[in-house]
């Protein structure tokens, strides 16, 4: 019965890491919606009150 749990460890653990693997490259493989998009404008200097 031992040998049975750990096969089927190993087993869910593959699936897994495929799956997390697969979901990785996936995401790394759409191309970005607004690569067309305006430079954010600069940030303000806070002015320092003294």
């Amino acid at each position: 019965m031992d040998k049975t749990k750990t096969q089927q460890t190993w087993q869910h653990w593959l699936r897994f890491s495929a799956f997390t693997l697969a979901g990785v490259a996936m995401e790394g493989g759409v191309p970005t919606q607004n690569t067309s998009a305006p430079p954010a404008p600069k940030a303000k200097k806070w002015r320092t009150i003294s």
